[in-house]
């Protein structure tokens, strides 16, 4: 349903921005700004629920990431140098190009490129192990991780506390 609205949106201000006149190929620009304003104020939608609808992941569980790893942004510090952006994406180089060649190249320092991919992450993880506590366990200790040294139900906590 708000993939729907997002389109009808969409498609909506594309129509607005480009009606033409009859006699003119050119785009007619309305006379008074007023009649070109769009009122985007309802229904706002986040980025949790754009790398949701993009992903197939649930909204809380992305919006949950990026507490987990940096306070929403506010602690960029993760104990691993390798992670990096408010979703902690480990980013060695392997990584990214593994990733870039499944998803499509992100930045990480990006709010919504990230969203996008903890989504993504978290739903391949969700694939491997049939679990959401284990898939979200995945995300901070890896798929290897927790088949070798069991989840980490503290992060998984910190994750579905928000």
């Amino acid at each position: 349903m708000k993939k729907k609205i997002l389109i009808l949106l969409l498609a909506v201000v594309l129509c607005l921005s480009c009606q033409t006149s009859k006699s003119e190929k050119e785009p007619r620009w309305p006379d008074n700004r007023d009649e070109f304003i769009v009122d985007f104020s309802e229904p706002e939608i986040t980025i949790y629920e754009i790398a949701s609808l993009v992903t197939g992941a649930p909204a809380d569980i992305i919006k949950g990431f990026h507490f987990a790893e940096s306070s929403y942004g506010k602690n960029l510090n993760h104990t691993n140098k390798v992670d990096r952006g408010p979703f902690g994406l480990h980013e060695s180089a392997a990584y990214h190009a593994e990733r870039a060649a499944k998803w499509g190249e992100y930045n990480p320092d990006c709010p919504l490129q990230a969203a996008i991919i903890a989504g993504y992450i978290y739903m391949e993880n969700l694939a491997v192990l049939q679990s959401e506590s284990l898939a979200v366990c995945a995300y901070r200790q890896g798929v290897s991780g927790v088949r070798a040294k069991g989840a980490e139900l503290w992060y998984y906590n910190r994750v579905v506390s928000v």
